[in-house]
Formats: C-alpha cells, structure tokens, sequence
C-alpha cells in the first residue's frame, strides 16, 4: 500500500514538474515566450487589439485571454501583459500600453480597469505576421473550443533581444536583452557560415558592462555573468547616477545607500536625492568638503548594487525539453523556425495561386462558348442541374462550373477577357516563382535576410548599454580607500622617484633663490594626483602603470626610492618618459613624440585595459631616437617646440591612429642636431600663452595666436633664439596668468606664477626665473 503511494505521488510529481516547465516558467525556443506571454498576444490579435485600433482596458484583454487560452489567473496575465510593456524590463515592448504601468523608482502599475493597451506595431509586423497562412501549427486551446499557436512566426529574434527569467522546478532560466541590429548581424554571419558572435547585451536601462572580455566565453556556451555599473558624472561635489544596473530600483538603491551612510561603512556623503523623472534616472549623491568624489563611487560601486551582476543562464523549450543553448544554437533554431515559416507561407501562397489560376482559365473558356454556355445554363432546372451538365459537356472542374455560374453579366464585356488572360499570365508567373522558392534554400534565406533587414530598418536603434573591460586587480583595491591628495612626482636621473604633497611648494617671486632640491639632476617631474596612474615609458618602447599612491612620499630635498622596485623593468631598461593618466580623462588618445620629431597617435584603451606592473610595447623607437613625451588628447591641436626655439601648430585629427607597436609619422623638420623638446595639446578654454624656458633659467611667454596653424612635418617657426648666455630651451608649458610653476632646477627649484613670465614676442629672451641655478623641468601644478 505504501509502496503504491509513493509510486502515485512520484508520477505526480513528475508531471507537475514537466507541467511546470513547459508551460509555465521556460520560454520557447523559437518564439522567446513563456505561454502566457503568447496567448495574451494571440489573443489581443485575435480580439482586434492591433496598433491601428484604439486601446481598449487591459480588464478586458485580461477576461479573453483568461477565457479562451490561459485559465491560470487574471492576477498572472496581468502581471505578464504590464511586463511586455515596460520600457525598462523590454528592450523592445511587446504590448502599446495607455495609463500608469509603474516605473524605474519601484512603484507598480495601476488596476487593470485603469488602464488600456494593444498590440505594439513591432508585434504585429515581427511576431504575428503571416499566421493566417497557416505558417505555425495549432492545437486545440484547454477546454477544445477553439484553437491556439504552438509557437508565433516570430521574424523578430524575441529570445536573443527580450529579456526572460523564470524559474521552475530543479531548473531556471535567465536571458538577456541584445540590441536588434547586432543581433540581426550575428543571424547574417550564421547565414553565410561564419560563427556568429553578439559584443555583449544591451540592457534598456544602460548602464556599463566592465567585464567585456568574458562575453565571447558567455556566447559559446549559454551561461556566465556580466557586470554592470552605473553611469555617472561629477559636478564638483555631487555624483549624479544617469544610468543603473539592470534589475534595480532607484527606491532599493536610495535605501542601500542610505544605510551604509547611516552604518558609517562609507563616510562623507552629505546627502541624498532622487531627482528622476520621465526623462530618466537622476540620482544626486552630495560629498561633504574636503572628500574627493571619485573615491565615494569607488565605495558605492563595492557596498551597493549600484554595480552588479546579470546571469546569463540560457534555458529554452526545444521540441518542449528544456535545453541551455549557446548563440549558435539560438540561431539555428531561429532559422530553422523561419525558414519553414516561409516554406508554409510559400505553399499556402501557392495553393491559392493555383486553385485561382483554375477558376481564371475556367471563365476564359466559358468565354469562347459563351452563348451555348448561356443556353446551356438556361435549359437547366436548378443551380445544381446546371452545375453537373457544365462538368459533363466542357469537363469543367466543380470550382470552375461554380464561378461561371457566379459571373456577373459585365464579365462578357471584351475588356474583362483582357483583364482574365493578364491575370492567367501573372498567376503563371508567380506560380512558377513560388515554385522556385520551394525548390531553392538560398532563395528562402534571401527573403529571410530580407525581412530582417526591413524590420531593423524600423525598429533598430543604437546601443544602449556602454561595453568596456577593467581589470579589478589586488593593487587596484587600493584606490577605494586612497583619500585623494594632489601631488608632484619627481624622477631623479638615476632612477629614484617620490612624490611630494603640492602644499610643499610655496609660490616665489620671480628670480628668488628657490628651494634646495636633491644632488642629483632631475629627469621628469609630473603633477598629479594619489587616485591617478603613472605610465612609465622606457628606452625600449615598453610602458609600465603604477599607481601613484603606491610612490613613497619624499621632501624637496630628499632622495626617493629606485624606481625598478616598484616596477618590472629589465636590467637594461631605463625610462625614456613619465605620464599620469587621470581617473576622469576624457581623452581617447595617446599621443607620442620623439626626440627626432616624429609623432604617433594610438588609442587610449589598448594602453588601459593592461596590467599595471608587467609591462606592454609601447612604441616601436628607432635606433638614435627617444620618447621626448607622451600626452593625452581627443582630437586637439598641437604645439610642438624644439631645442634650438622652433614651433609648430597642426591639429592633431592630420594624425591616423595606429596601433601599439607602429614607430609614427613626421610632426616636424628638424635642423641638424635640433631635437624636439614637448608636444603640447592646446585647450582654447584654458590655454593663452605659450612659456618657454632656458637652460640658464630664463623665461618668457607668447600668445598662442602668434603661432599659425601649419601642416604636420613642415619646419615650423622661430619661437625662441637660444645663444650662450641663455642656453638652448629646456621645457615649454601652455598656461594663463592663474596657473602656478614649478622649476626643477639644480641646485634648486622654485614655484613661480605664470602671471610674472613676461609677455615678449617670439623673438625675444625672456628674464631670469630662478637664481643661481639650472632648469631641468618644468610642470604645471
């Protein structure tokens, strides 16, 4: 008796779970919806909810779809139909909605006597088109009174560019939303035979995904994860959050935020305010004074879901068995689907092409025996007399007798037998057209490649969701509880380096004695910042990141620790340059200058997304020649200045980016033993003068305007005249009259502002800045 209730409750089990699965919580393979989703589209569909009707209260679609199809609930199909509608759960709604359908802060929607929908015009077009031709099968609905889809049509690629998620019994699924037009172009590599790939998903709500390098894996196999951070942008004090993660409410994120304020785990927020409206999300974070916002986002990204994590978990009913499948998969399946959706379209086309082209030869012949056709009719009993000495006379199908008996009078007209052969004509035509389509596979991918064009040509649109790779290393961790301090970084000749806390250096007079600085001659100094990274270039054309927190703190007088302890460098590498890259750049290119004068332009990422000690090639350097600098820019005009005083202005979009290891082009034509001291990008908003300085300590500056906008690689002009009482020029700094200097000099350096260099036309010398002492380096603090 036990062991026949276990036996019963077993099979139970078995079918619910099957019940479950398959009709509940996985969607379909072919058409991306759980049942509940297609039968309210089917059923909308079928009650006349189109696009071009008036929306009608969701109460009601509710009630048909509860009627006819989906006995579950009206709570369910409610639930379902609100969902198909968000624009901010869809990438592409489903269902044209009138009325309060919640929103992004958390709130739901409002009573389904509320509110209205239909049909959105994608639905129709992309998912609902051509079922009246019978291209997807039927069965009966749950109660057998009238039929529903097995699957919809579906051109549109609903289960790669909707999201889904459900959860069933002993397994889930979890599907991400892709944009239409990537997604189409992964569907056309497949169709010429290439492995298709998608860059990543593409969330309504944006956001970034910081994890690109692992979506390839993810597409491969159907499972893995991404993670995704918010937008934002710092207006001095506030961080203001434009874009969240996928899955999150601004409510939930203003509470997480909240607590671990209120908890101290992250101190120094001020305040907190949702600012979001129909246009969008606007989270206003306030920092209090004296903390760097940059290290707040940082915080908030590791304690809240202001970063988190999508799962990728690939689970759909193929053949109605759940089955993880990768992006080949979906593809295949989705063509498959569609190829035979064409085919059924094709023979229903068909079919009713050839049953009309026999009704069209039928009254072309009643026509050529048309009065003895009259006589004959006439002489007969009844409809049906007539109908049977028709087939028996002519041999008349029974279609063709019924339709010469239907004819209308006018139909003898001479003009009407023209109209009837064309027809016959293009009836044959399209026949043996349809026929070809039947026949030939390329043909029926050429209309499925066709139809997917047209429908991103309506309905694509652009990324939303921003990709890019960081990675999140130990060293890296450091940053997050680094309180940002503005420094100077100082790299001796022989290699020792320290930072030095800008408040040490104190703004001089003009021709003061500056401050003693170490022994040794100094080789490059740079302002920056403890969140900021240095990029350390050496003779090799190699480039090394430290981050500049990692520096140990010097004094003006102090030695510094060796550099290649800090970083990777060979035994015979020595740095060549030093750069600080800052954590708001907003560049997109490294520009690279060399002693010979020649310059080269890369992107930005390809030296970012790199790690920070090993080293990566840089630059390929010529024998002979040396990296002069290396600067950041987006697409700036530039100023390069040589040893022996001359200058050239070029904009830096005559520049072709190239990759990592090319050498450059030519930036300007250099005199014998002339060499290129810096390039310099020019900011007209915060650039006036540009100050060029001496080997003996003199200075002077000059408009910009001074300086005419040249081609790349001619010899430039005469900026400055070095002789022996001045020296050649040594450093040139673009600036204006608010920015502050500092001279490394040996023996000393001095920290002058830029408003006492003298304004002199390029041909003049310029006066003395520091006394008594050489000038090595120059930078702007």
């Amino acid at each position: 008796m036990q062991s026949d209730l276990i036996k019963e409750l077993s099979t139970n089990f078995i079918e619910y779970a099957a019940s479950v699965n398959s009709d509940r919580a996985i969607p379909n393979a072919t058409d991306g919806l759980k049942p509940v989703a297609k039968r309210i589209l089917y059923g909308a569909f079928t009650g006349g909810r189109t696009s071009n009707k008036p929306h009608v209260k969701c109460a009601k679609i509710v009630g048909d779809v509860m009627g006819s199809y989906h006995p579950h609930g009206d709570s369910s199909i409610y639930g379902a139909l609100v969902r198909l509608a968000q624009d901010w759960v869809m990438r592409y709604p489903l269902i044209d909605f009138h009325g309060n359908v919640g929103n992004q802060a958390g709130d739901g929607p409002a009573a389904p006597r509320y509110t209205e929908a239909r049909l959105s015009k994608l639905t129709e077009e992309g998912m609902l088109q051509g079922l009246k031709k019978n291209n997807v099968d039927f069965i009966p609905n749950y109660d057998e009174t009238t039929e529903e889809p097995v699957e919809l049509p579906s051109i549109f690629p609903n289960l790669l560019c909707n999201p889904n998620s459900g959860i069933g019994v002993a397994m889930a699924c979890s599907w991400a939303p892709h944009n239409l037009g990537e997604v189409a172009a992964a569907i056309n590599q497949y169709l010429a035979g290439e492995e298709p790939m998608l860059p990543g998903p593409d969330f309504p709500t944006g956001g970034i995904i910081i994890n690109s390098k692992d979506i390839p894996a993810i597409m491969k196999t159907g499972h893995g994860s991404v993670k995704i951070r918010s937008k934002y942008e710092i207006d001095k004090q506030k961080i203001i959050f434009t874009e969240i993660p996928y899955g999150t409410t601004i409510e939930g994120l203003m509470t997480e935020i909240g607590e671990i304020s209120d908890k101290k785990e992250i101190e120094g927020i001020n305040n907190i305010r949702d600012e979001s409206n129909k246009k969008g999300v606007r989270i206003v974070i306030e920092c209090d004074k004296g903390i760097h916002p940059a290290s707040i986002v940082n915080k908030l990204f590791a304690k809240t879901n202001l970063q988190s994590s999508f799962s990728y978990n690939q689970v759909a009913l193929v053949d109605k068995v759940p089955t993880e499948l990768n992006l080949k998969d979906c593809i295949k399946i989705y063509v498959d689907h569609n190829i035979d959706c064409i085919t059924r379209e094709t023979k229903f086309d068909l079919d009713k092409a050839i049953d009309r082209l026999e009704i069209v030869n039928g009254l072309l012949r009643a026509l050529e025996d048309i009065d003895n056709i009259i006589a004959l009719i006439k002489g007969s009993e009844n409809a049906a007399a007539a109908k049977e000495n028709l087939i028996k006379k002519y041999q008349f199908t029974e279609n063709q007798a019924k339709a010469i008996l239907a004819m209308r009078l006018s139909s003898l007209a001479k003009l009407e037998k023209v109209e009837l052969e064309q027809e016959a004509k293009e009836l044959e035509n399209k026949i043996q057209d349809l026929k070809d389509i039947l026949a030939n596979e390329n043909r029926q991918k050429d209309i499925l490649k066709s139809r997917l064009a047209d429908l991103v040509k309506k309905y694509g649109d652009a990324r939303r969701t921003e990709l890019t790779h960081i990675e999140v290393k130990p060293e890296d961790k450091i940053i997050e509880e680094v309180i940002p301090e503005d420094c100077v970084v100082i790299l001796s000749q022989t290699g020792d380096i320290k930072r030095v806390p800008k408040n040490s250096f104190k703004v001089q007079r003009k021709n003061g004695k500056g401050v003693k600085t170490i022994d040794e001659a100094v080789f490059e100094t740079i302002s920056t910042n403890t969140i900021d990274t240095l990029m350390v270039f050496t003779n090799k054309g190699k480039m090394y990141r430290l981050v500049v927190d990692k520096i140990p703190v010097g004094a003006n007088s102090s030695k510094g620790q060796l550099l290649s302890t800090l970083i990777n460098m060979d035994a015979d590498e020595h740095v060549a340059a030093v750069t600080s890259l800052h954590r708001q750049t907003n560049a997109e290119y490294v520009l690279f200058f060399t002693k010979q004068g020649l310059v080269k332009k890369t992107k930005l990422e390809e030296y970012i997304n790199t790690k920070k000690a090993t080293g990566i090639q840089a630059i390929k350097i010529k024998d002979g020649d040396e990296i002069a600098n290396v600067t950041f820019v987006k697409d700036e005009e530039l100023l390069v200045v040589t040893k022996h005083g001359y200058a050239i202005h070029f904009t830096s979009s005559d520049i072709t980016p190239i990759g990592r290891v090319a050498a450059g082009v030519k930036s300007i034509k250099l005199e014998l033993e002339d060499e290129v001291i810096v390039g310099l990008p020019i900011n007209p908003n915060t650039h006036k003068d540009l100050a060029i300085f001496s080997k003996n300590g003199l200075s002077k500056k000059t408009s910009i305007s001074e300086y005419p906008v040249q081609g790349r690689s001619g010899r430039g002009i005469l900026t400055y005249k070095p002789n022996a009482q001045t020296g050649e020029v040594v450093a040139a700094v673009l600036v204006n009259d608010n920015n502050n200097l500092l001279l490394s000099g040996t023996p000393s350096s001095i920290c002058i502002s830029a408003s006492d260099i003298p304004e002199l036309s390029r041909v003049g010398a310029g006066n003395i800045m520091i006394k008594n002492s050489k000038i090595n380096k120059v930078v702007k603090l």
